[in-house]
């Protein structure tokens, strides 16, 4: 990877003396950047181009080649590839477009070029990219004449059109980029090898990135938490509103659509996740700026009331507390500012502030050991001078151990103001809403970095044995759905405590069974053809005499087969009458990240209720501790209101176990726990259902 963000020599391949076509404007950015290494174009027809001795071919050149960078026809790709791979070249840029993004002819050209970079041990970026940039580097080696100012923000973006637009930013706010990255189509260098390589960059101290989809979904979340450990990690992901879900089986996989896999990728992860290319320029801008604030507490100086409430109205959104002020700091204020201000928290320096009140009050609010960040706001009255105050808010930039920030409210008046101070490096914003925000998410940074928790897996142990002969009997009848009692039996294998229950083929039995187990009793159908058996009448709870058991038999099995036509019943389970609080602990198996463990409220009313966390197996203690904490009924476990307290630590060995489960058996594309019942403390938990789906190898 330093051969591709630190290269010694580059060959432009397909570089041309035509100022329209990409290879010299590659070329004549390399120069323009002032590159410090070598620079071979490459073109049969020339001998010289931009100044430069052009070489016909890679293997023409008399000297090592650390990079190429292809700008030639998609169809001569390949043969570029071959002959980079002969000379030694250690990395690739691949410009060129015209590969899998225009179908199939294009995705096995595509192909061709991955597999000949894999034969020469060859790191290759693109194709269909921009290039890249290491202004530390002195490298522009991209088709835009824009030139980032130099700094600490490393980009990489998977659109061109992104690109464009975050370099365009960069130079209106003046924020630096260390490196900038189009990653393009990924046939090798993704965004897990980016964050492997940019985590130890010392000239990057924040990473921004712009995904649309991840290649390797496990080691993206690897890399991405081993970076936000040393620095903050901001990621872009288009396709929230996509219905990118398949359908599923269960509760668990229409709740797991692939952005909310996302999302708990990234949480995992200890990435910030944002949902706008605003919101990402608004923390590319407080991140590459300012120092990490120690604590939540906010203090707001402003010159406009109604600002200061809606800033105040802000920090709940966003993870902020109003500061309480010392005494000493209301003392000080009082004796500057005139009686009319307001000098608790939002201070008010009144609409007539002038540059120097605001500069008094801003620093007696810093120096309050209870103050972690400030936010100053502006409103363009006349009677403030607002190129005055932005000029003395500029002079806090750098001599600060406490974040600052700006928001100039307004329009063509502020729009200067808010200029001169992100000039001199202090963010400043258009609402009071994004400057909170912004001081938020560095918060938020701040707690996540600082209580990472353990890396360590928690592994468990169950009869792998046994699993696999039922997985493996059952795909040889040619069904993909186990039935509810052998999914039971996989649970039971892997130590899920399960009700005692009995499956019975005729109503007789079925009355026995009851009264061996004991009254009441929860009756169920048993077909591996019905996934959710309450929505078909398959369910009856609390049955407590034989003759009931016998009638209810009778009318489950005839209800069920005249509401589902055609399928398999084995029976009526007889199942133990457990009592706990009712929650959902699921798996389903995405394409990049794989098992996706699901928790949350359960019951009939699951995805109507909708209060579910994911994660990503493998877990930790403190994934499976933050999971159940993070639903908003958590205070149901915990015995809200007098209840008693929920068995907590038996519910989490169950998900531990369910993870394992889903590790140890890529067969079962979805398993779930709807409901599991959670008894009182020391009292255990339950698997009262059980849904297992299976997948074909082929």
């Amino acid at each position: 990877m330093k051969s591709l963000f630190e290269p010694e020599s580059i060959a432009v391949v397909g570089a041309s003396s035509d100022s329209r076509k990409i290879g010299h404007i590659v070329l004549n950015n390399l120069i323009q950047s002032k590159f410090r290494g070598k620079l071979y174009p490459i073109n049969p027809k020339a001998d010289e181009i931009l100044g430069l001795r052009a070489y016909p071919s890679l293997t023409a050149i008399p000297a090592e080649v650390d990079q190429a960078i292809v700008c030639v026809p998609n169809t001569l790709v390949p043969s570029v590839m071959e002959e980079a791979g002969i000379k030694g070249v250690n990395s690739v840029v691949v410009i060129t477009a015209g590969f899998k993004e225009l179908g199939k002819e294009g995705a096995i050209l595509e192909k061709r070029v991955g597999e000949i970079a894999k034969k020469y041990g060859m790191r290759v970026l693109g194709p269909n990219c921009m290039g890249m940039m290491n202004t530390h580097h002195c490298m522009n080696g991209t088709f835009t004449n824009i030139q980032p100012v130099s700094g600490s923000v490393a980009i990489a973006s998977q659109s061109g059109a992104v690109c464009s637009s975050l370099l365009d930013w960069s130079t209106a706010t003046g924020v630096g980029f260390s490196t900038f990255i189009s990653v393009g189509n990924k046939v090798d260098v993704d965004e897990a090898d980016l964050l492997e390589y940019l985590k130890d960059d010392p000239n990057t101290n924040v990473i921004g990135m712009y995904v649309e989809g991840a290649n390797r979904g496990r080691e993206l979340v690897r890399q991405a938490r081993e970076a936000s450990k040393k620095k903050p990690l901001i990621i872009l992901k288009s396709g929230r509103t996509s219905s990118g879900s398949k359908a599923a089986s269960s509760h668990t996989g229409a709740l797991s659509g692939s952005d909310k896999v996302y999302d708990a990728a990234f949480r995992q992860a200890n990435a910030i996740r944002v949902n706008t290319i605003d919101e990402m320029f608004d923390l590319l801008q407080v991140f590459s700026n300012m120092p990490l604030p120690k604590g939540d507490g906010l203090a707001i100086v402003t010159n406009a009331g109604g600002h200061g409430v809606m800033a105040a109205d802000a920090c709940s959104d966003h993870g902020l507390t109003l500061a309480s002020f010392e005494k000493e700091t209301i003392d000080k204020l009082k004796g500057y500012l005139p009686e009319a201000a307001n000098c608790y928290n939002p201070v008010d320096v009144l609409g007539d502030a002038s540059a120097d009140r605001y500069e008094f009050a801003i620093k007696a609010v810093m120096e309050d050991p209870n103050v972690s960040c400030v936010a100053v706001l502006l409103a363009p009255l006349d009677t403030v001078d607002i190129s005055a105050v932005a000029s003395n808010l500029a002079t806090f930039a750098g001599n600060v151990d406490k974040p600052v920030v700006g928001a100039f409210v307004g329009g063509t008046k502020t729009d200067a103001g808010i200029k001169l101070v992100q000039e001199a490096n202090i963010p400043c914003y258009d609402s009071p809403d994004r400057a909170i925000r912004s001081l938020g998410a560095m918060v938020r940074y701040r707690k996540m970095r600082d209580s990472a928790g353990d890396d360590a897996p928690v592994v468990m142990e169950g009869d792998k044995q046994k699993v696999r002969e039922m997985i493996d009997s059952v795909l040889s009848t040619g069904r993909t759905s186990m039935s509810e009692s052998e999914g039971k039996e996989i649970l039971r294998a892997y130590g899920v405590a399960v009700p005692e229950e009995i499956t019975c083929a005729t109503a007789e039995e079925a009355a026995a069974a009851a009264a061996r187990i004991g009254f009441p009793v929860v009756m169920k159908i048993d077909s591996p053809d019905i996934a959710h058996k309450s929505d078909v009448g398959g369910v009856k709870v609390g049955v407590s005499s034989e003759a009931a058991v016998k009638a209810e038999f009778e009318l489950m099995v005839s209800k069920v087969s005249a509401r589902v036509p055609g399928a398999h019943i084995n029976g009526v389970t007889i199942c133990q009458m457990v009592k706990g609080k009712e929650v959902l602990i699921g798996m389903t198996r995405d394409d990049q990240f794989g098992p996706v463990i699901t928790f949350g409220l359960g019951g009939v009313f699951v995805e109507i209720m909708k209060d579910v966390t994911q994660s990503i197996a493998p877990l930790t203690r403190t994934n499976v501790d933050t999971m159940v904490r993070s639903i908003r009924s958590y205070a149901i476990l915990t015995g809200a209101r007098g209840g008693k307290a929920a068995d907590i630590e038996s519910l989490k060995d169950v998900i531990f176990r369910i993870a394992q489960i889903a590790l140890d058996f890529p067969e079962i594309s979805e398993l779930e726990i709807n409901p599991v019942m959670v008894g009182d403390e020391g009292k255990g938990t339950y698997a009262v259902d059980a849904l297992v789906v299976l997948r074909r190898d082929n």
